[in-house]
């Protein structure tokens, strides 16, 4: 594991690069379609280059079996988030759509711009290639019991869950597993180009998810106590379970670091865009992106001193 002082150097250049995407985006020197194309640059892209390196070079049969408890894990933990953030909204009386739209945005974690790269930073390759897997399963909830909360029957019947699945970073990883279990020999040349592409990862997710902070501000969720709910579940409660539960369970330092850091993350960053499609309000879970990146700069660190 990295030390200490490393990690904090690392979380020191993401938050550099969290306040250069704020400040890019507050003094308008990027507009809407430049922020676009660095998300997908990000995505599509750059992240699974850096995933298919880092598998070819850094995994191994041994791992595979052992890694597969934590798309498991995510399965686990994200059926279980679900049932106590709608008991807890049950509790307060929301109505069932209120109680739908919350358990939404509450349940899934932002593991792909901001957990894989903290993870690298944390716990190096490994923490990455386990942060994939990790998401993987809990896509798996996102985009079948997830959205059929927030959809009609007619919208259930015509989703698309294998289109959705499998996104870019998920067919690099498939890829690169595939590579390995079939013991392909590939040229280095191959390898030091997707490293190439792959260093730029990090950066622009910072950079991304300074972007977004710099469009909102603290005046939108001062004061919502419903925001102040969620960011406490999310960001303490939750993983506070997350990490006491897996003490029961024989696992290593770096798949319970991995899991207990990955149920720390913000909320799901794609999570207003899914609520607008299905027609459900979007400001909330805007408001939730925000307020939670926000306050993982408190509240993360505890989380990082218990596993790193």
């Amino acid at each position: 594991m990295t030390g200490i002082f490393s990690v904090l150097e690392q979380l020191f250049l993401m938050g550099v690069l969290i306040s250069l995407g704020f400040y890019l985006n507050r003094s308008d020197k990027i507009n809407q379609s430049a922020e676009k194309g660095i998300a997908e640059l990000t995505i599509d892209i750059a992240f699974p280059a850096l995933i298919f390196t880092n598998i070819i070079r850094d995994f191994d049969l041994n791992m595979l079996r052992e890694y597969l408890i934590v798309p498991v894990a995510a399965i686990i933990i994200t059926l279980l988030t679900i049932a106590v953030v709608i008991l807890i909204g049950k509790k307060l009386s929301y109505s069932q759509k209120e109680r739908e739209e919350f358990t939404f945005i509450t349940a899934f974690s932002n593991n792909i711009f901001v957990g894989a790269p903290i993870c690298l930073a944390l716990f190096g390759s490994q923490g990455l290639i386990l942060a994939i897997l990790y998401d993987f399963g809990m896509q798996m909830i996102l985009w079948t019991l997830g959205v059929s909360m927030l959809k009609d029957q007619a919208e259930r019947e015509n989703s698309n869950f294998l289109g959705n699945m499998f996104s870019p970073p998920i067919i690099a990883l498939l890829i690169g597993l595939a590579v390995v279990l079939l013991a392909i020999e590939l040229p280095e040349v191959v390898l030091n180009t997707t490293n190439s592409i792959g260093v730029i990862t990090v950066p622009l997710a910072m950079i991304f998810i300074g972007l977004q902070l710099g469009k909102s501000s603290f005046s939108s969720v001062i004061g919502k106590k419903k925001i102040y709910l969620l960011s406490f579940l999310r960001l303490i409660f939750l993983p506070t379970l997350v990490y006491l539960g897996l003490g029961f369970f024989s696992l290593g330092s770096l798949l319970r670091g991995v899991i207990t850091i990955l149920s720390a993350m913000p909320v799901f960053a794609s999570s207003s865009v899914i609520l607008q499609k299905y027609d459900r309000p979007s400001d909330f879970a805007s408001e939730a992106i925000f307020a939670t990146i926000v306050f993982m700069g408190l509240t993360l660190p505890i989380f990082v001193y218990l596993t790193v």
